[in-house]
């Protein structure tokens, strides 16, 4: 563990700590397969590009962003899976339960970070602030065998500051006494919240480092910079403005939905049905949380376990399937090859957010959009009581008939002949309705 800190015993008006995990994704692929640990793994080969990455794969110069295939080029014996985002979002809860295990004040900041309040915690603990943040740290690493940067201070800014600061696997306690030490080796741009065009004002202006900015005039700040900047400076300079929102968020970072099917097909109506089913699955699931997607992204997995897959951003929030397979489709015909024989798919919906909380833009007819809604109420009353594929799209109709010549013993599919016959106490057979839902509305 790399330590940085200023002594046990200094004073904090406000104690907050900031723990964010090491390349989180590739961390918790690690920690699933202990044979990956001190080899250069990478994710995201449901996109063709590096979602994370291993230190050791960081070392090599494999960045999030850069594309598999250059990947290969740089190391020929990286490591590369695909993306589990629901096994990312357990991680973080237990990283979450962790945390509250010390303090009830727990910001979810993301999926791999979190801020806490310690204020007041020493007589309860009867340890130092640093001591109750060293006792987390290495709770996480023993709970989770994954390694978090740590960061304690007095506001927010400043926690965020010591845990970027000895990475990976460090623990930075910067008290008020000893702030300037560490703003002085800060760059301006690597400060949380100060994006590239507020960096290349500062800059012009002299401002090079954290300690430059800190230095500035309130009037200065005032007359040049908006108020969520103004609000940085404060904090960089002790003051705490920043509340903690720690209300426990009751959602999902991302869903994803796959399926591996057999025999491999190089069809190209059937891989687009298994993505269909795949879609619906996704959308019934973020329906269930109240969520809408922003985005998705999709693959295809072939017979050689090679990935092709694209990611698309959608003109408005939705949880339809029909209006995420519109969007889907110009995408296919460009991931899909003929000839290929594919082996799995999948689909991951990203940008979630509550339902609630969707705004509606100019060019998006509320009725329509009520309709639809209404439309998936009913799907999932049905689903709920006749079971999973009671209705469906027409698009899924040739993945989910698979599914059931394979539940019936006769073919293609995944699903064995004991499974199909074995019920949980209390559930019906599923009831077929030949319904098939088209995607117009009203």
């Amino acid at each position: 563990m790399n330590e940085v800190g200023w002594g046990r015993h200094y004073y904090y008006p406000r104690a907050l700590i900031h723990v964010d995990g090491d390349s989180f994704f590739a961390a918790c692929e690690v920690a699933r397969n202990p044979s990956l640990r001190g080899k250069p793994v990478v994710t995201g080969a449901e996109r063709g590009i590096v979602s994370a990455a291993t230190y050791e794969a960081k070392a090599l110069g494999i960045n999030r962003g850069i594309r598999l295939a250059d990947v290969k080029k740089i190391c020929p014996e990286a490591i590369i899976v695909a993306s589990d985002y629901e096994l990312y979002t357990l991680y973080s809860l237990r990283m979450y339960e962790i945390m509250r295990r010390y303090t009830p004040a727990v910001e979810e900041y993301g999926i791999d970070e979190c801020f806490g309040d310690l204020t007041g915690l020493r007589r309860t603990f009867h340890m130092s602030y640093e001591d109750i943040a060293r006792k987390i740290k290495a709770d996480l690493y023993r709970e989770l065998d994954i390694t978090f940067s740590v960061g304690l201070s007095c506001t927010k800014v400043l926690a965020k500051v010591g845990s970027k600061y000895q990475k990976p696997d460090g623990f930075t306690a910067i008290p008020l006494i000893g702030k300037d030490t560490f703003l002085a080796n800060t760059e301006i741009g690597k400060i949380w919240g100060i994006g590239p065009n507020t960096t290349a004002f500062l800059q012009n202006h002299g401002i090079r480092t954290a300690l430059d900015f800190t230095n500035k005039n309130e009037d200065w700040v005032k007359k040049y910079l908006n108020k969520p900047i103004e609000e940085i400076w404060r904090e960089l300079n002790g003051e705490s403005v920043m509340d903690l929102v720690t209300e426990a968020k009751h959602t999902y970072y991302s869903i994803q939905k796959t399926r591996t099917f057999s025999p491999p097909s190089k069809e190209a109506g059937f891989l687009y049905s298994q993505l269909s089913k795949n879609v619906e699955g996704a959308c019934a699931k973020a329906r269930t949380h109240g969520l809408t997607a922003t985005g998705f992204s999709f693959f295809l997995k072939s017979q050689e376990f090679r990935y092709r897959g694209a990611d698309v951003k959608l003109s408005g929030p939705s949880n339809a399937p029909h209006e995420i397979l519109h969007a889907m489709e110009p995408h296919f015909l460009k991931v899909f090859r003929a000839g290929t024989f594919y082996r799995a798919s999948g689909v991951t919906l990203t940008g979630l957010h509550e339902a609630k909380e969707v705004q509606l833009d100019l060019f998006t007819d509320p009725e329509k959009t009520a309709g639809i809604a209404r439309v998936f109420e009913r799907v999932d009353v049905l689903t709920e009581r006749f079971g999973r594929h009671a209705i469906y799209l027409a698009s899924s109709m040739k993945a989910i008939g698979a599914g059931r010549v394979a539940a019936s013993g006769r073919g293609i599919g995944s699903v064995s002949r004991t499974r199909a016959g074995a019920l949980f106490k209390g559930r019906e057979r599923q009831k077929i309705f030949p319904l098939p839902f088209l995607g117009e509305v009203g």
